[in-house]
């Protein structure tokens, strides 16, 4: 009997060890620990006498720059420092970990980026260099770099999380009605369908996190510009996003010009749009990131936009939170040409 009970518990433990496995950075499955550390924060490990030199500024410096479009100043990222002597087992399981390694023997500055070491989903962005004034100015220099990974591991985690845990029915709405994907995590319902546009929201108490698909011809050479796409803009949101007063009605903001960026995501052109959003006659407002697209089969325009509503917070991961689900944009092809 004893026998019995010992393997029924020892199946009993390897069915929880395989049902707790879970995709890592790759989405290939892992059976690391979960990452550690809230969404944004970067572990930075250097020696303990280093806490107050050049070297640490310069990463708190690079950190700590102004996230774009913001209404209030937040910090691209919230660096931890941490000693390089108490680095231990406690701290290796952080989400964003920047290691660094001077070393006469290291030959050439380098930087070397690994997912998944001592948890998952981690980054660990790793640092070389022969003295403490070269890796300074080697990583003044890699100054983008550095960041993009950053952004693509946190743009990952949002993005992984989103398609295991989609909300119900949003994905196959949007094929229907648009004919493209976004995937969209739990907690976000239709609010608004209508001719050539919809409103998609994740809403609290505190927060609102809107997403507008919209659609119209594409008429105008001219129509992958700023102030093209914002009076586009002006003409969806004014007629479908009320406020809360009569006569009040979503706007662009006009005190910090909107944004545009030319990009080239999945062999696709984008032009991609961060601004600040008013009501008319009434004092609310927030960030707003759009992509922009043509969708040369059916000659129209196609735009997704993110926006947070969130007064007295800070908004930062709110909005890179939908910036990295509308980069999950695709456009689905018709039953019968897959």
């Amino acid at each position: 009997m004893k026998k019995i009970v010992v393997i029924v518990g020892i199946l009993a433990l390897a069915l929880a060890t395989i049902s707790s496995c879970k995709k890592g950075s790759q989405g290939k499955r892992s059976f690391l620990p979960n990452v550690t550390g809230r969404a944004g924060e970067v572990l930075v490990v250097l020696p303990r006498d280093l806490k107050n030199d050049t070297i640490t500024g310069t990463f708190r410096s690079i950190l700590g720059d102004d996230y774009p479009f913001l209404p209030q100043s937040e910090p691209m990222f919230d660096m931890i420092f941490v000693p390089s002597e108490n680095f231990g087992d406690i701290f290796r399981s952080h989400r964003n970990i920047v290691y660094t390694k001077v070393d006469k023997s290291v030959t050439k500055s380098q930087i070397t980026v690994q997912r998944d070491v001592w948890a998952s989903p981690q980054t660990v962005i790793s640092f070389s260099s022969p003295t403490w004034d070269s890796l300074r100015l080697f990583v003044m220099e890699q100054k983008e770099t550095f960041i993009k990974y950053l952004e693509q591991a946190e743009r990952d985690r949002i993005v992984q999380n989103a398609m295991q845990y989609e909300a119900t029915g949003t994905r196959e709405f949007l094929k229907k009605k648009f004919g493209v994907s976004l995937y969209l995590p739990k907690g976000y319902r239709i609010n608004l369908d209508t001719t050539n546009f919809a409103w998609i929201s994740h809403e609290t108490p505190e927060i609102s996190q809107g997403v507008l698909v919209y659609e119209f011809p594409y008429t105008d050479a001219n129509t992958f510009t700023s102030e093209y796409l914002v009076e586009r803009r002006n003409e969806f949101v004014g007629k479908f996003i009320p406020g809360p007063t009569n006569g009040s009605y979503m706007i662009t903001s006009t005190f910090f010009p909107p944004q545009y960026t030319p990009l080239m995501y999945k062999n696709r052109y984008f032009g991609q749009i961060r601004g600040l959003w008013d009501v008319h006659k009434h004092p609310m407002g927030g960030p707003y990131i759009s992509l922009v697209t043509l969708d040369e089969a059916k000659n129209r325009i196609i735009v997704v936009e993110g926006f947070v509503y969130a007064p007295g917070k800070q908004k930062r991961n709110y909005l890179r939170q939908l910036e990295a689900v509308l980069f999950t944009f695709a456009f689905e092809k018709p039953e019968n040409d897959k």
